[in-house]
């Protein structure tokens, strides 16, 4: 009874084994063909139409159409523009250039003490230096206590000197007339049009519009049209012209 139950245990044992290593080949077996699957799936090469198969374009420009201009977007510069350069450049230089000239060349200054002309033009009547002459205007002998200078209606009328605007009146004989008030006299301009230039209390300086050339003085509005320039100095008439020295 022993022999039997030991030699029915020797049989199992040797089935055992063979079954176990029938079992350890198969994982192998499958073990290696999962690995060979796996590197034959890793070296083949992708399918360029199952990457297209969304039907979408994905094609890249060439670089020559990279470097055209595309529809919304400016094609840049590596570079600025010479002429921009320049133009700043010039620009700069001007503006350097008149800024210098302006704090080098002052403000001309009238320090002559030289009166000048109001208007350029032909002295039609003369002071008369208390001689009487005889108005055209009022056909009667008077003395002219100015001159009067022939010009155009409308011409401008300057100040003869630096000055303060005294007066400034529609006199019943002389028009509309402007007295200023300079360091050597006081100077009348009369018969100017209605579109004086200047106020009473105001400083002018030499140069200066105040008015322009009209027809208003009563007492002279037969002659041509003209300026009536009157100076007084210590409350007397003088000539204007040994004032002026100045064209």
């Amino acid at each position: 009874m022993r022999k039997s139950a030991f030699g029915k245990q020797k049989s199992l044992g040797k089935g055992f084994y063979i079954a176990l290593a029938i079992s350890v080949v198969a994982v192998g077996t499958v073990a290696y063909l999962t690995i060979s699957r796996l590197n034959s799936s890793l070296n083949q090469e992708p399918n360029p139409q199952a990457q297209l198969q969304n039907g979408t374009d994905w094609s890249v420009p060439e670089l020559e159409d990279v470097a055209k201009s595309q529809p919304g977007v400016p094609l840049e510069s590596s570079a600025p523009e010479e002429s921009d350069t320049g133009s700043s450049s010039e620009s700069a230089a001007t503006m350097e250039q008149s800024t210098s000239s302006e704090e080098s060349t002052p403000p001309a200054a009238n320090t002559n003490g030289a009166y000048i002309m109001p208007l350029s033009g032909e002295i039609m009547n003369p002071y008369s230096n208390g001689e009487l002459v005889k108005s055209k205007t009022l056909g009667e002998w008077r003395t002219h206590d100015g001159v009067d200078i022939k010009a155009a209606e409308g011409t401008p009328v300057k100040s003869c000197f630096d000055g303060t605007v005294t007066n400034v009146t529609n006199d019943g004989k002389w028009g509309i007339m402007v007295e200023i008030e300079y360091p050597s006299c006081t100077t009348y301009f009369c018969g100017l049009a209605d579109t004086v230039k200047v106020k009473k209390g105001q400083e002018v300086k030499l140069g200066d519009v105040i008015g322009e050339v009209g027809n208003t003085s009563l007492v002279e509005n037969a002659d041509e049209f003209h300026l009536h320039l009157a100076m007084k100095k210590d409350n007397k008439w003088i000539d204007p012209m040994s004032i002026i020295t100045q064209n």
